[in-house]
């Protein structure tokens, strides 16, 4: 299988990347909520539509 990672662009996780090998194409192309250590608030990461689905931006905190 080969490796696939998303980086994450803006926001707290900035240059990181998270390791989405074994993830369903699907869960690729929505993005996340995650978690940021010292925040009580997630992190939300989504691909642009239309753009490449491994390039996930920031779009702000998420409150639960």
């Amino acid at each position: 299988m080969t490796a696939r990672t998303v980086n994450f662009l803006g926001g707290p996780l900035d240059g990181h990347e998270l390791d989405t090998t074994d993830w369903p194409i699907d869960d690729i192309t929505t993005g996340v909520y995650h978690v940021v250590h010292g925040w009580e608030a997630r992190a939300e990461y989504t691909p642009d539509p239309d753009g490449d689905p491994h390039r996930w931006h920031y779009r702000g905190p998420v409150w639960d």
